[in-house]
């Protein structure tokens, strides 16, 4: 959420009577309906400080000069290798572009000695890496704290201020593609437990896994859902306390007392929609009215035409969200806590998103991205086949079939303009059944017409269940949190979120209930997360360190 969408709610007089439902693990659809919950009031549990293990504190061992200047080259030697995930990547022995993850495999080897020789090195699926450190204490679950190798790829490298593999340091920021999204946390957490496990005397009672996956960017079949897998065979369901991931939103200062810390408790569903569209070709000097990129613009135009409706649904993150605000902040926001008394969801909703722009808009609405247009081989001749890949990450009052049957719907008038023959999803019978069930396919199929699209989903992923804001091991993670970030004079505050994309936590839902997507940072700490000029502010990553090393502490000595 950006500092827009949190300043409407700065000093909503607070107000624990404002309740909404709670956010359990079942749910997926929509939330506080048809059920008898309870009352989520926001309440917050002790601050927890480490404190016991003999360990020197995370302040004293990174805020100097010398240790910030220890970690950029860390951080520098992580990001230099051009780890890309490209969506067409094929076998590893055959695709050359795998070669960089044996570098990062090396680089993590060379720069991080005392947890190659203190750990036990898992590589899963040839890239990717689970790094255990036993516990002495058996009756306590592991905790996973997971990050990814993989980064996305440069489209020009000539647009960047700075080379996106030379990891530059200008004296406050490491210029780089993947030093924030995710290398960030991947260079964050190994320093953490390589300073721990420093220290010849400590062994951890509880068991530490580091799991990162190599394919994140394109769905981590291959990378995360094998480490899932393995860690399923090793320690099965319900055998991990605790999963943090990437994810979350940046902290948020409200007034000058109130700070709102953001981990994801749920992420959006995800599908792909590809769109092939089949048509009679011929020479570019006798074209028709339009070629089949024509057809496909105005495939594009009625998509683009219909985007789905944004709603703060009762009891979802979101709206338990403004329930922490309205008790927690002071007095500038009377419509937020207006809206919450009247239950007005509708009105709720339309303030949220006109104060917080797309940021808070596509926390509560379905998203829909046309991100690929491929078609024509040849500057002199029609193009014979064109593809469409259409990205949506499916908010909770939607579903996947329901986007799949809109996307029939809303090119209907295409469709039948150009008298297209449909192949739509075959196979899928969750799609089949809610098309069956509105009666409203309306569209032709499988008749000989001169143009055929093709379409599929792929990627799919419902929305996931909601981890827990109670209960022990948040009051653990939520603890560390108000120790890590507390400040003189005010509160830290720590509430769940949705988040807009995806991280390899899809595949680990089955190991525990509580699946968290936190990257511990404040509003600027990153900039330009998969486009040009990535960035981290490298204070910012000191604190992402200085968190990781208290809250391994704090979940070590908790009885979890």
């Amino acid at each position: 959420m950006t500092l827009t969408t949190l300043s409407l709610l700065a000093g909503v007089a607070g107000a624990s009577a404002f309740v909404a439902a709670p956010i359990g693990a079942a749910h997926q659809k929509p939330f506080g309906q048809g059920s008898a919950v309870a009352d989520f009031s926001c309440d917050l549990p002790p601050v927890l400080a480490p404190a016991g293990d003999g360990l020197p504190s995370a302040e004293s061992l990174f805020s100097s000069r010398e240790a910030l200047l220890k970690q950029v080259r860390r951080h520098q030697a992580i990001v230099q290798v051009p780890s890309i995930c490209y969506d067409d990547l094929g076998d590893f022995d055959e695709d050359e572009r795998w070669a960089p993850f044996y570098d990062v495999h090396d680089t993590l080897a060379k720069t991080y000695p005392v947890i190659h020789k203190r750990t036990n090195l898992d590589k899963v699926n040839t890239f990717g890496l689970v790094y255990t450190i036993d516990g002495s204490n058996p009756a306590l679950k592991p905790i996973v704290l997971a990050a990814h190798q993989d980064v996305v790829p440069v489209a020009d490298v000539s647009t960047w201020t700075h080379p996106p593999f030379d990891a530059y340091f200008d004296g406050e920021w490491i210029w780089g593609r993947g030093s924030s999204d995710d290398k960030n946390s991947l260079t964050a957490l190994m320093s953490a437990v390589e300073t721990l496990l420093s220290n010849p005397d400590w062994t951890p009672s509880r068991t530490i896994i580091l799991a990162f996956g190599f394919d994140e960017e394109c769905s981590g079949n291959r990378g995360a859902g094998k480490i899932g897998e393995f860690l399923t065979e090793k320690y099965g369901d319900d055998g991990i306390a605790l999963i943090l991931d990437e994810g979350g939103l940046p902290m948020q200062l409200l007034g000058d007392d109130t700070l709102y810390v953001l981990p994801s408790v749920m992420e959006k569903g995800h599908v792909d929609v590809w769109a092939e569209l089949h048509v009679v070709g011929g020479h570019s000097s006798i074209p028709f009215p339009h070629t089949g990129i024509g057809i496909a613009a105005e495939i594009v135009t009625a998509l683009e035409s219909h985007p789905y409706e944004p709603a703060v649904l009762k009891g979802s993150p979101v709206y338990n969200h403004l329930v922490c605000v309205a008790r927690y902040s002071p007095h500038d926001a009377p419509e937020i806590v207006d809206l919450l008394r009247k239950d007005d969801l509708e009105k709720l909703t339309a303030v949220f998103v006109g104060e917080g722009g797309d940021a808070a808009r596509y926390m509560v609405q379905t998203s829909q991205a046309i991100d690929l247009i491929q078609g024509g081989q040849k500057i002199n001749a029609m193009p014979e086949v064109v593809t469409l890949g259409v990205n949506y990450r499916v908010a909770p009052q939607d579903s996947i079939p329901k986007v799949q049957h809109n996307f029939l719907k809303h090119i209907e008038s295409v469709v039948e303009k150009y008298n297209i023959s449909v192949k739509a999803f075959e196979g899928d019978e969750a799609y089949e059944a809610y098309v069956s069930e509105l009666a409203s396919d309306g569209v032709s199929a499988g008749v000989n017409y001169d143009a055929l699209l093709v379409l599929q989903g792929r990627g799919k992923s419902e929305s996931t269940p909601v981890s827990p804001t109670s209960g022990p091991v948040w009051d653990v993670f939520s603890g560390t949190i108000q120790h890590a970030f507390a400040f003189e004079g005010g509160r830290v505050v720590p509430v769940g979120e949705i988040m807009n994309g995806n991280t390899d936590t899809r595949h680990y839902l089955n190991l525990t209930p509580n699946v968290y997507r936190w990257t511990p940072s404040r509003q600027r700490g990153s900039e330009n997360i998969h486009t040009i000029d990535e960035r981290v502010r490298m204070e910012s990553h000191m604190e992402i360190l200085r968190f990781y090393y208290d809250l391994i502490r704090n979940f070590d000595g908790a009885e979890v």
